[in-house]
């Protein structure tokens, strides 16, 4: 199932028209990892849909406000408290939670199967964990709230959820309810430095051989023989910038190079770079080189 069937899948369940979606690929077998911003303006009675039974385990971050809800596991009613922004709210898909709703609502669905908790954990020397358990539904938790916030501002632009991008925060995800929900102790991290110059080498070069496309963590690990979650790791403390990061400022050094020596248009030199289009590399460039593209091309010209 690819994104898109994903995310309607997932609208369909909440009875939104729309839920956008994140998918992250991680492992080599390639479980996802999936992150969806639910949000409703509209005061109406819902109840999502059952769940089919999976080894599964979602978390709702709500944002902004609460908002009283109800819920059922295995068909059988809980009393719950209003989702409270600040905290993240654990439910075991073995359950078939639902809920129900009758106001408006805003917040962010994490979701990762045992399969692929189990195979981020062996590819990054963890411990497995045998589940995730919360001591109540819902518990404060700055960190989940913090990549919440983060992926609605990369939904809300267009192109910035790069498969690098999404690739990361799914890997800080895992690390984070791996110890906090897991209860793996952080210190079995491997402790090892950074790439070697070789792996650096060849991380990079696929990079810069991918400008226009979208690799993954996944495929530039493969290619220095490196676990995700390793690589990730292991590429920051080299470079001293995460891979998207790292990427989205080889795309604005091959557009300032194709705006200086070319006389291809803005739009062509976006679709060369990667960028979704003109647009999505305008507000890259003035944030990163405080003016417009067309600006810094006519100021190296004179």
């Amino acid at each position: 199932m690819d994104a898109r069937e994903i995310e309607s899948l997932i609208a369909r369940r909440f009875g939104l028209a729309r839920a956008p979606t994140f998918v992250a690929r991680t492992s080599v077998l390639k479980h996802p990892i999936i992150f969806t911003h639910l949000r409703s303006t509209e005061a109406r009675h819902r109840r999502s849909m059952d769940v089919p039974r999976e080894q599964s385990f979602s978390f709702q971050v709500p944002l902004h406000t609460s908002f009283p809800w109800q819920a059922w596991f295995s068909g059988k009613q809980r009393i719950v408290s209003p989702a409270t922004p600040g905290s993240a709210y654990l439910f075991d898909l073995t359950k078939n939670p639902t809920v129900a709703l009758d106001t408006a609502f805003n917040t962010v669905r994490f979701n990762i199967s045992q399969a692929a908790l189990d195979e981020l954990a062996y590819d990054g020397g963890l411990r497995r964990a045998k589940g995730l358990y919360s001591p109540s539904l819902g518990r404060p938790d700055p960190i989940m709230v913090g990549l919440a916030q983060t992926l609605v501002a990369a939904m809300e632009q267009p192109g910035a959820g790069t498969g690098l991008f999404v690739d990361y925060i799914a890997l800080a995800f895992h690390a984070h309810i791996l110890h906090a929900y897991g209860n793996v102790p952080v210190e079995q991290v491997s402790g090892r430095g950074g790439l070697a110059r070789w792996q650096l080498r060849r991380a990079c070069e696929f990079i810069e051989a991918n400008l226009a496309g979208d690799p993954s963590i996944t495929d530039v690990a493969a290619l220095c023989g490196l676990s995700s979650d390793y690589f990730a790791k292991a590429f920051k403390q080299t470079t001293g910038a995460p891979p998207h990061a790292w990427l989205l400022m080889r795309r604005i050094e091959r557009a300032k190079r194709l705006l200086s020596e070319t006389n291809l248009e803005i739009a062509e030199i976006a679709f060369a770079c990667g960028f979704v289009d003109q647009s999505h590399l305008s507000r890259t460039f003035v944030k990163r080189e405080g003016c417009s593209p067309g600006k810094w091309r006519r100021l190296r010209r004179n």
